[in-house]
Formats: C-alpha cells, sequence, structure tokens
C-alpha cells in the first residue's frame, strides 16, 4: 500500500462496540465504496462479538467480519441433514491484520464460549471457491469452511493476505483452539487449560449422559434441539424394545426377531449420539458458561502463537497494511 493510501487507512481505525476497527475496509463493497447497508450488517455482528477485546493484541485490528459454517464431517451432514448441518455449525470469521478467529455460534450467531485461531503464517495457501473458504495448513491439513455469504466472498478474495509476509509458523501450523478465560493455546483432548486450569466438557462425561439418559450428549454439550429430537426417538425406540421384550419373555416366539432388530436400531442411534457429541467437544465447551459470561475480563495470556506485541517498525507495519489493501 502506498503511503497516502496508508494513512487515509489508518484514520479509520478506531473502536466500534469496543473493538479496534479498520472501518474503511469493514464497512465497504468489494469495489471499494462504503455502503450504509453494508455498515448496519457488520455492526451487528461486531455486537455479538464485543468479547474479542480482551483477546485481541496491542497492535492488533479487525478488518473483515463474516458468517460461515464451522467444518463438517460427510458422517454429520449425512447423520443430522444438510440443512440442519448448516445451522447447528453457524460460526463468525473475524479477519484482522494478524490471523482469523474462528468463533463457533448459536443458530442465531451467538456466542458459545468457544474460539479458535487461525495465524496467517501456518497455512500453506487459502481461497474462496463456490461458497466455500478453503485453508491448508503447514502441517499438511486442510479445511473447508462453508457458508460464506455471496458478498463476502469477493471481499475475502480482496484481502490478498499473503502468509510469508507474517513471520514463522506456529508449533502446531493449523487452527487451534483459545483458552476463551485467558487466551493460552489449548491442547487437542485435554480437557482443562494448561495455565488458568479452566475445565471444558469432555468425552467420558458425554459418553456417561448419552448412554444413561436418551438425547444426553447433545444435551452434555448444549444442543437443545438435537436433543429434543433425539430423546422422542429413543424413548419411542425404548418402548419398543421393551414391549417386544416382554412378549419374548411370556412366551411369544416371533416378539425375539423384534427385540433384537429394535435393539440394535437403538445401539445405532446411541453411536450416532456418542459420534456427534465427541465432534462437538473438539471446539472446547466450557462447563460453567454462565460464570465465564459473567466474569471479569482477565489479561490475556501471552504466548509464543498470540503474544502482544510492541508497535512494529514503519516499513514492517507499511508491509503489513499493503498485505491487507484491497487491489
Amino acid at each position: 500500500m502506498h503511503a497516502t493510501e496508508t494513512a487515509a487507512s489508518a484514520a479509520t481505525d478506531r473502536p466500534i462496540c469496543g473493538l479496534p476497527v479498520d472501518a474503511n475496509v469493514l464497512f465497504s463493497d468489494k469495489n471499494g465504496v462504503r455502503k450504509k447497508s453494508i455498515q448496519n450488517k457488520k455492526l451487528k455482528l461486531l455486537q455479538k462479538l464485543s468479547f474479542l477485546r480482551k483477546f485481541l493484541a496491542a497492535d492488533e485490528r479487525i478488518v473483515f467480519v463474516t458468517t460461515g459454517c464451522s467444518p463438517f464431517s460427510t458422517v454429520e451432514q449425512m447423520t443430522i441433514g444438510h440443512a440442519w448441518v448448516y445451522l447447528i455449525k453457524r460460526a463468525l470469521f473475524v479477519f484482522t491484520n494478524k490471523r482469523i478467529l474462528h468463533v463457533p455460534t448459536t443458530m442465531s450467531y451467538e456466542y458459545r464460549g468457544s474460539l479458535a485461531q487461525i495465524l496467517y503464517q501456518d497455512c500453506r495457501m487459502q481461497f474462496v471457491k463456490g461458497s466455500a473458504f478453503f485453508v491448508e495448513y503447514h502441517s499438511g491439513r486442510k479445511e473447508r469452511f462453508y457458508g460464506i455469504p455471496r458478498a463476502d466472498r469477493a471481499m475475502i478474495r480482496r484481502l490478498n493476505i499473503e502468509a510469508g509476509e507474517f513471520g514463522p509458523r506456529s508449533a502446531r501450523p493449523e487452527r487451534n483452539y483459545l483458552c476463551p478465560q485467558c487466551g493460552c493455546v489449548l491442547t487437542p483432548e485435554q480437557y482443562t487449560c494448561s495455565s488458568c486450569n479452566l475445565e471444558f466438557k469432555n468425552k467420558a462425561e458425554a459418553l456417561k449422559y448419552s448412554l444413561l439418559a436418551p438425547g444426553g450428549g447433545y444435551f452434555y454439550t448444549r444442543h437443545w434441539g438435537l436433543g429434543i429430537l433425539d430423546a422422542i426417538a429413543e424413548s419411542y425406540l425404548l418402548i419398543l424394545t421393551a414391549v417386544a421384550f416382554l412378549a419374548a419373555a411370556l412366551g411369544d416366539p416371533e416378539a425375539l426377531p423384534a427385540v433384537v432388530m429394535f435393539g440394535v436400531i437403538l445401539a445405532f442411534e446411541k453411536l450416532i449420539t456418542v459420534y456427534h457429541s465427541n465432534h462437538f467437544l473438539a471446539e472446547f465447551i466450557p462447563k460453567n458458561l454462565k460464570l465465564l459470561q459473567t466474569a471479569q475480563p482477565t489479561q490475556t495470556v501471552s504466548t509464543p502463537e498470540m503474544q502482544p506485541a510492541a508497535p512494529p517498525p514503519e516499513p514492517q507495519k507499511e508491509g503489513i497494511e499493503r498485505i491487507l489493501s484491497l487491489r
């Protein structure tokens, strides 16, 4: 970016909803023209992201915000349903001058207590194709984030992010979840923050609730709609299995195959619940979300992957501005 463009962009860096924002980019269309309709839409999203202020570094600012879906597997899509999986996996994506913040949300885009980051230097490539945002990491892993709005796809393309400009890779060069209390990078499969000891819901308890209660795994992971539907289905299967078993015990020879059939279907239903719950738990769901939401903001922990830095020298700053500028 040229010096005059840098000055113009910097002039628009001001707190909005308590967040440092480059309004010149965020509120503009793909041609760089600011529009009131775009501003109103993005302001609604920023209001849902006010909790991010404690996670941003001193020299970090928000460049773009959009909606979409967290990654989901083919099995999830087949067992939940094409339309439902897009609702259940809704998320917000925040592009800053340092990284992309991935925020899993409810169907109404409300914060669920989970937060992940994608550092630009950890990506081998990023591109938009169709409605999906593709990311390939230096670890070799690839991810797709579906459901990006049509108008926002062109804006993501024009952000012109080049990973090589952002420094060395992190210890785990892919999408990493952050502790929603202290900001420390979390370790997969470890359900306690190593820095502040915040506890997250875990697979052992999800398995217990899934096996003992109809819909228990979904209720445990706070997916209430799926929990209600699954509870109805499992309860119905339990009643059918119990009735068939009672008939078989009373000497009805035709009831035994029914016991086996309904029992197998019920077991399959339980396995699907466990499978879904384990995937939901990978997003690190805090055990006490209400306490986390009402607690006073804590100081973000400095880590090699996320450390508030001193203002960089002017040439480096211009390089970052150029990378995130609109062509």
